[in-house]
Order: C-alpha cells, then sequence, then structure tokens
C-alpha cells in the first residue's frame, strides 16, 4: 500500500527528526491507513541509533482536523472493536524516545488525540482545539476520555467533551494541555526544545520518559480498552447515522437518543 503522500519525514542534526501529516486535501484529517503509517514510520525512527527526539506537526496550516468522516460513517461496532487504529494508538504511544506536537490551525477529535499521545505540545497562539465527537453522535475513542482527564482534571475534560465546543490555544495553554504559546513559527521553536533535549543522555531520557508514564498511566490500558468498546457501541446508533449527515449537509443535527 503507497503511503509516501501520507507523511512527510524529515531528519534534522542531533537525532531530530520531524514528521509531518501530509493529508492536505482533507484538513489531514487522520484515516486508517495514515495512523497505521503513521506508527510504522514512528518506529521505523526509533531503530534509528541516531533518533533522540520526534516533532510530529501537520503540512500547510492544520495540525489535524480530526478523523476521516466517511470511513466513520460506515463504522460498525465490530469493526470499531477491531480498528487497526487501535494497536496503532498504542504504538504511538509507547514511543521509547519524546514525541512533540508542533500545532498550528485546526487539531480536533483524532488530531487532539495525536497531541495526547505525544509528551507535550507547543501549538500557535491562534490554533484551535477540540473533541467534538458528540456532535456526530459518537464520542472520543482513542484516548479523549481517559488522557485528557489526566492532564487537565475530570472537570475541565468533562467540560470539553460533553461540549463538543472549539477552544482557543490559550485556553488550552491554561489548563496545561499544551507547554508553549508561539507568535511566529512553531516547528521552529519545537525545534528548539528537541535541541535542548536531544543534547542530553538518550538513554536517561527514555527511562525518565518510561517512569513519567508509570506515574500517571497505570491501568490506562484497561480504561482505553472499556473506551474503545463504549465507542464501538455507539458505531451502531442513528444518532450517528444523523450527526454524520447533518455534518456533511452543513445543517443543525437532530438527535433522537437512538
Amino acid at each position: 500500500m503507497e503511503h509516501k503522500s501520507f507523511l512527510q519525514v524529515t531528519k534534522l542534526v542531533d537525532g531530530i527528526f520531524q514528521l509531518g501529516i501530509n493529508r492536505t486535501e482533507r484538513k489531514n484529517a487522520l484515516n486508517t491507513e495514515l495512523v497505521v503509517h503513521l506508527a510504522d514510520t514512528i518506529e521505523s525512527i526509533v531503530k534509528t541509533e541516531s533518533a533522540r527526539v520526534i516533532i510530529i506537526y501537520g503540512l500547510k496550516g492544520n495540525f489535524a482536523a480530526g478523523a476521516d468522516i466517511d470511513e466513520i460513517a460506515t463504522l460498525s461496532p465490530k469493526q470499531a472493536l477491531l480498528d487497526a487504529r487501535v494497536s496503532a494508538w498504542r504504538r504511538i504511544r509507547q514511543c521509547p524516545i519524546p514525541l512533540i506536537a508542533a500545532v498550528e490551525g485546526y487539531c480536533l477529535g483524532g488530531g487532539m488525540e495525536l497531541l495526547l499521545s505525544c509528551d507535550f505540545a507547543l501549538a500557535h497562539k491562534d490554533a484551535k482545539f477540540g473533541l467534538p465527537e458528540v456532535k456526530l453522535g459518537l464520542m472520543p475513542g482513542a484516548g479523549g476520555t481517559q488522557i485528557l482527564p489526566r492532564i487537565i482534571g475530570k472537570n475541565r475534560a468533562a467540560r470539553m467533551i460533553y461540549s463538543g465546543e472549539i477552544m482557543p490555544a490559550s485556553t488550552m495553554a491554561e489548563w496545561g494541555v499544551i507547554t508553549d504559546l508561539c507568535d511566529e513559527n512553531v516547528l521552529e521553536s519545537a525545534v528548539s526544545v528537541a535541541t535542548k533535549i536531544a543534547r542530553n543522555a538518550p538513554f536517561a531520557i527514555s527511562q525518565a520518559k518510561r517512569s513519567l508514564n508509570n506515574s500517571v498511566e497505570m491501568g490506562l490500558e484497561s480504561a482505553m480498552s472499556f473506551e474503545r468498546q463504549t465507542f464501538s457501541i455507539l458505531a451502531a446508533t442513528t444518532d450517528k447515522t444523523e450527526g454524520i449527515a447533518a455534518f456533511k449537509e452543513k445543517r443543525h443535527a437532530k438527535f433522537t437518543g437512538n
């Protein structure tokens, strides 16, 4: 399967790699093939002896504007449970070297969950964030209900997930979702931070990452499995069908609770 157009890989000095999401005709929406290829590419980079840090960003002004709506529209509960993205997301989260998200434009749905799978994120001051799945009769299914409350707390996560509201970068910085707000080139700022990391002892960094993850993620995989099972149930609802139809037709959805 051809992947060349999906990712742009750039190797910099000091073992820093840039991974650019290149599905710009869909605002870098994350379909299954792209997510699996992203996990494969990260693993391939990690095998490179010199790899120290990976920066993930989106080409042409958007980080990732969600998952692929057309793909989700036909998703059955069985397909949702067996989706190749489940293991791909796990592999991304388990990357042993630091992952930095450099965010511009829209970072929604699956894009937001990709950010949450990284170690930390920098963002342009005008970037937009959100988990709008409930507007489609669904819910976050790749870590939104599990990783986000570990970062910002249950109440703020509930506000964000239940409303589906698109939120500004300033709020995400205040809540701790992103570490740095940038006025100009986010990618350059991410490279600057990555350079500081890459010059430290690589084994010490990998062990520090492992320890940090253990401190906040004990029991996460069980919670992630529950989240996916719940998401899969929603794949069979009429509200999902209505939500996606309304999105495509640019109208307000009429949900019935079925």
